[in-house]
């Protein structure tokens, strides 16, 4: 190989490089959350346990999860529907705790709240203790009429998902 070859194949690399850059950057201009939601570090591998039977999901809560815009697989059980469910609804309460926003249409973009699920869902002691308040506010809500904003206590949990939420809304980024 001569240099005049060498040199081509050099400035043809170094031409593909400099396209993959530009197109990168064009993408996340592209991407309106690019500027909230800042790209993971480490992709982090944690997954939700197994609970329940697999298969007993029910219609009513398959509805439920396609409301929520989830794709329910038909080998989730109801325990793994019901902690969905319970924490979707709990971290749109906590963001509603931190916009003071009351309305359902200021919810947070889903691309959010898609990380704040898996942050619930993959911390033992988060996914425990709204697994229990979910129950809690079920047995609550078939004794009397359901309450769509409930207050939430201000513990551990709470004041984690809080904080991650607030470094998805902060402005340093």
């Amino acid at each position: 190989m001569n240099l005049e070859t060498s040199l081509v194949v050099v400035a043809l690399i170094w031409g593909g490089w400099v396209l993959l850059k530009i197109h990168r950057r064009r993408q996340n201009m592209n991407n309106p959350i690019h500027t909230i939601i800042s790209s993971p570090k480490k992709a982090v591998k944690n997954e939700m346990p197994r609970l329940g039977k697999p298969g007993t999901l029910n219609y009513d809560q398959i509805k439920e999860l396609q409301k929520n815009n989830f794709e329910p697989d038909k080998n989730w059980s109801k325990e793994e529907a019901d902690l969905i469910l319970d924490a979707v609804a709990y971290l749109r309460c906590v963001c509603r705790d931190i916009s003071g926003e009351e309305t359902e249409q200021n919810s947070p973009p889903i691309e959010i709240q898609n990380e704040l699920l898996r942050f619930i869902l993959t911390e033992q002691d988060i996914r425990e203790y709204v697994r229990k308040w979910g129950e809690t506010r079920r047995v609550t809500s078939k004794n009397k009429p359901t309450n769509d904003k409930p207050i939430l206590e201000m513990n551990n949990q709470y004041v984690r998902v809080r904080d991650l939420a607030l470094g998805f809304f902060s402005d340093d980024k």
